[in-house]
């Protein structure tokens, strides 16, 4: 049997101690380090990623969630930039090759990359969503949100006034999503805020120009388009956005 002096009981002890509490702030290290949260934040990169190409369109914008799943992967493992692949990913098309020059060589491959990969499996996207058009996507291609704005009956001037003020809306939203996901500090009240401040503005700027009659069909469609707005974020968390393509103002 052996036996320890006192002494050495001792110094054994304290020894046993400081491994106890070195393993104690490891094991909290781990607990509370970056990567416990990886998740979250990959999570907000990619959701704006996709909103942004669904928004501006161009290549990948077909399989949007694929495209930009594949690049916050190869991100975290090459050692990319995620600020500049999303800056790329949510420029509009026109502007996107020159972000893209401006990307170190991580990053330009990263993106190649990826977007061969997406069109192998889901095709290229067609040149009339890359080159852009006139016609309204997302949001303000919803069925129920045409019959809304159809049903304001607008003049060509009111109809001038309310694309001006709504693509404003959709344009700052959007704008105003990228950056509150970058700050990453309480994402849900500040995008309820933004929302309801942009909201308020393009109600004044276009309910200014209608006559009496035309109040009720207008609050009609922002109620509509409300809704729509809202049912996005629930669909994918941190999402919420307003497609940059001008709304329809077809008159009855």
């Amino acid at each position: 049997m052996s036996y320890l002096p006192p002494q050495s009981s001792v110094l054994f002890s304290v020894e046993c101690v400081r491994k106890i509490a070195k393993c104690a702030v490891l094991l909290m290290a781990l607990l509370l380090s970056p990567a416990t949260v990886s998740a979250d934040v990959d999570d907000q990169w990619t959701n704006s990623c996709v909103a942004g190409l669904e928004t501006n369109g161009g290549r990948g914008s077909n399989a949007a969630g694929a495209y930009c799943s594949c690049m916050a992967k190869a991100a975290g493992q090459f050692s990319g930039e995620p600020a500049g692949l999303l800056a790329v990913m949510q420029a509009p098309v026109a502007q996107k090759t020159a972000l893209y020059n401006k990307q170190n060589n991580t990053n330009k491959r990263i993106i190649s990359a990826c977007a061969v990969r997406v069109e192998e499996v889901y095709g290229v996207v067609e040149k009339k969503n890359a080159a852009g058009n006139d016609q309204p996507i997302g949001v303000w291609a919803d069925p129920q949100v045409l019959d809304a704005i159809r049903a304001i009956n607008l003049n060509a001037s009111q109809a001038k006034i309310f694309r001006a003020s709504a693509t404003k809306y959709g344009d700052d939203l959007r704008a105003a999503t990228a950056k509150i996901f970058r700050d990453r500090l309480d994402i849900k009240r500040k995008m309820k805020k933004k929302q309801r401040v942009l909201a308020k503005r393009m109600d004044d700027e276009i309910m200014a120009s209608l006559n009496n009659e035309q109040v009720s069909a207008y609050q009609t469609f922002t109620a509509l388009l409300s809704d729509k707005v809202k049912a996005l974020g629930r669909k994918k968390p941190g999402a919420t956005s307003v497609e940059k393509k001008s709304p329809e103002t077809t008159k009855n």
